[in-house]
Parts: C-alpha cells; sequence; structure tokens
C-alpha cells in the first residue's frame, strides 16, 4: 500500500527521496517504485532501555541536523506520522514556513483517546496552524475539533452506526487468519 500510495505522488515529482531509519531494500516490497527513489539512511530511535535512552537522546541532535538539511532541499515535504522521526519532523517543518507540506497520520486523531505523549505531540503540532504553515493533514475520520489544514479520509475508519455485533462462533481444525494493520 507505502508503494501504491507514493506512485501516485510521484506522477507529479521529477525525483522524490526517502529519509527513513531503513534502507531500501527494493526484495522486500511487494511492488516496485515507478520511480526509483534516493534514499538517506538515518539513525532511529529507541526507547525501549537505558542504554537505547541514552544514544537515542544523544543521536537526536544529528538527526534534526540530517532533516533540516533534506527540508532545505525540498520543494515539497511528505511526513508519515506518527514516530518517534515523525515528531522530530514535525518540529523541524516548523521553520520551513514556505515549502509546501503535507503529512499523513496514520494512527487514530480521536482527541479522547489515550496514547503516547509523543503521539499527542504530534498531533498538537499538526493541527496547530501558527506552526504548520502551508500544510495539509491527513487523518482517519472527521472531527469537530478540527483546524482548518486537518483533511478528513476514510481508508480504515467506522462510524459508529456501522458497526455491528458478531455472533460468537465455535473454531474447530485449522484456522486461517489474516491481520492487516492495527486493532
Amino acid at each position: 500500500p507505502y508503494v501504491r500510495e507514493m506512485n501516485i505522488w510521484c506522477k507529479y515529482v521529477h525525483e522524490f527521496t526517502i529519509l527513513s531509519p531503513t534502507s531500501h531494500h527494493g526484495k522486500l516490497l511487494s511492488s516496485r517504485f515507478k520511480k526509483e527513489p534516493s534514499v538517506l539512511s538515518i539513525k532511529g530511535l529507541q526507547f525501549n532501555s537505558l542504554i537505547n535512552i541514552f544514544i537515542s537522546l544523544c543521536s537526536i541532535p544529528f538527526l534534526v541536523s540530517e532533516i533540516f538539511n533534506a527540508y532545505r532541499k525540498a520543494d515539497h515535504i511528505h511526513l508519515r506520522c506518527p514516530g518517534n522521526i515523525g515528531l522530530l519532523g514535525c518540529i523541524v517543518q516548523v521553520f520551513f514556513p514556505k515549502t509546501i507540506k503535507t503529512a499523513k497520520y496514520a494512527g487514530n486523531w480521536d482527541p479522547k483517546a489515550k496514547q503516547p505523549l509523543s503521539y499527542r505531540l504530534q498531533k498538537w503540532i499538526l493541527s496547530n496552524t501558527f506552526l504548520t504553515k502551508n500544510m495539509q493533514v491527513l487523518v482517519y475520520g472527521e472531527w469537530q475539533t478540527s483546524t482548518k489544514n486537518i483533511k478528513p479520509f476514510f481508508t480504515a475508519s467506522y462510524f459508529e452506526k456501522d458497526k455491528i455485533d458478531v455472533k460468537p462462533r465455535k473454531l474447530e481444525g485449522k484456522i486461517s487468519f489474516l491481520f492487516v494493520g492495527t486493532l
């Protein structure tokens, strides 16, 4: 799905660069990009142990510098949120008010949802029209408190009226299960 989405964006650009904590391995993708991207691989952030917290905190100034330099060369910035690098990208984009920007927030935009601080901070920055000049933000669902730069889309959203009860059933034998996305 990511490749298909990026191929739509690629119709409108001569070249594009992916800045991410992973390198691009074409063999891992089920389909190919119509235009091969330049890939800037950066260090990821991990906060799952004391040593990783220390390393990540020390890495942040270097990551911010790399993101800033990539943004400086861009005609259009597209952020993918939420995530640790997405949070840094949200902060750095503030320094590029004239650059056209989009963001896709692929998490729960519900203002009442319990979420990590980093996710709430990203939502606050992205919905703050003073901090996000020239930015449109795609979010799942339509929310009454949304600012003018928030654009709803419904790829994986359901209205309460669309939910139905599922009757329990006895599962026997081999069960095939396919999970896509988050529950």
